[in-house]
């Protein structure tokens, strides 16, 4: 209505200096984590998206589903004015991109009571014998991306913690992508022993009747009882909204009123749980966290990447054992040949990402020939959940094309 009658003034010429319909309103876009998918990302801030529109009537609001992957580039493209995202995400954009948060979003729990706080669940299938962090050795680990903040680098810092390094205790760590639902079915079928997702996932889980409480063991759970969801982590905080450094100075502000001012609207919800937001809060656990990960994982010590290339160092000198023992046996007198037994099989073949039902349905069509437009209209669904999946496909099978994705699959 606001912005009806601000057009309507404008086209009236009753305004302060003269608008065009084409100026009355610009388009602000909101980046937003799409961690339970591309479809559900606009459906849980489409009430956001909503209230923005009628509390800022100079501007129309879009949602833009991202990536942990896709994120910075969009940024970068100038495709996103503001950023909703989980923090250690942020942390990590905030290295390459100016932004500033505006306020902290307050999220009501499975008792009812607000939190801005949040941690990770770990979890088991029951009965697995798998009842402590410490039985993560030699299981198989599933979690979202090396890079996801409550989906794995909660987690990772209370195995680390526990002495169980992830990346080489465990028998294998699938990091198996968005939505976050895959990893509980993972579990739950058998695929993975151990599964991390973001706490509050399960109670919704459970409170939709797919699982049931007795299917899972969740491990670590007395590392804090101050939070209703459970946790198999200390805390962090909530999702920060941040607006990148060239929005305008007056529209950020108005943002920033209209999120402060959110909280009895029915409007500003995620489409599932309530929540509300309040003025910013310290992130700076979120970033001891994202120096503790760079520090331990991806800037190891030469000592540590030693220790890292001990399966590497122990097949070098396995191969080197099996070229020693041929040459023995050339050098053998009476022995003229060597028989097709003795020689070591070729490498095997490219381990086979794992993919949900949907990537290998779009998988199937894009081996085919099939547009994103003609795969949504088989699959009745949009272009762009198409090229959602379709980005995931080309980073799980870490192909830098539609045709190298082919080939890579056949």
């Amino acid at each position: 209505m606001l912005r009806a009658a601000l057009l309507a003034v404008c086209l009236a010429g009753f305004g302060p200096v003269p608008c065009d319909a084409q100026s009355a309103v610009s388009q602000a876009r909101i980046g937003v984590l799409a961690y339970l998918g591309y479809e559900d990302a606009l459906v849980r801030w489409h009430g956001l998206k909503r209230y923005l529109d009628a509390s800022v009537p100079t501007h129309e609001f879009e949602l833009v589903p991202m990536t942990l992957a896709s994120a910075s580039s969009q940024i970068a493209g100038g495709q996103i004015d503001f950023l909703l995202t989980n923090p250690g995400h942020f942390v990590d954009l905030s290295k390459d991109h100016a932004m500033s948060v505006l306020a902290t979003r307050n999220v009501q729990r499975s008792d009812g009571r607000f939190s801005a706080e949040f941690g990770s669940l770990i979890i088991a299938r029951a009965n697995s014998g798998i009842e402590e962090l410490s039985d993560a050795r030699d299981k198989t680990v599933a979690a979202i991306d090396k890079m996801a903040f409550g989906g794995f680098q909660l987690a990772w810092r209370e195995f680390d913690n526990a002495q169980i390094n992830l990346f080489t205790d465990t028998k294998s760590l699938v990091f198996v992508g968005f939505p976050m639902d895959g990893v509980i079915d993972r579990v739950a079928t058998g695929q993975a022993d151990i599964g991390i997702i973001r706490s509050g996932l399960m109670e919704r889980v459970l409170a939709e009747g797919t699982y049931s409480k007795s299917d899972f063991t969740f491990l670590n759970t007395n590392v804090t009882f101050a939070h209703p969801d459970m946790l198999s982590t200390r805390l962090y905080p909530e999702w920060p909204f941040a607006a990148l450094a060239n929005v305008d100075p007056a529209l950020r502000d108005a943002v920033t009123i209209a999120l402060l001012n959110a909280k009895d609207s029915p409007l500003a919800q995620d489409g599932r749980l309530r929540n509300y937001w309040s003025s910013p809060v310290a992130y700076h656990a979120a970033i001891d966290l994202k120096q503790a990960f760079a520090l331990r994982v991806e800037n190891p010590s030469a000592w540590q990447r030693l220790a890292g290339l001990w399966p590497l160092i122990a097949i070098v000198a396995a191969g080197l054992t099996i070229v020693a023992a041929l040459a023995l046996r050339v050098l053998r007198p009476g022995s003229d040949h060597i028989s097709n037994d003795a020689i070591p099989n070729s490498a095997p073949d490219r381990d086979m990402p794992s993919l949900t039902k949907r990537e290998r349905q779009i998988l199937d069509y894009i081996t085919e020939g099939y547009s994103s437009k003609e795969i949504a209209q088989q699959l009745k669904i949009s272009p762009k959940t198409v090229e959602f999946h379709r980005a995931n496909l080309l980073k799980k099978f870490d192909a830098r094309s539609s045709t190298q994705l082919v080939a890579l699959a056949s």
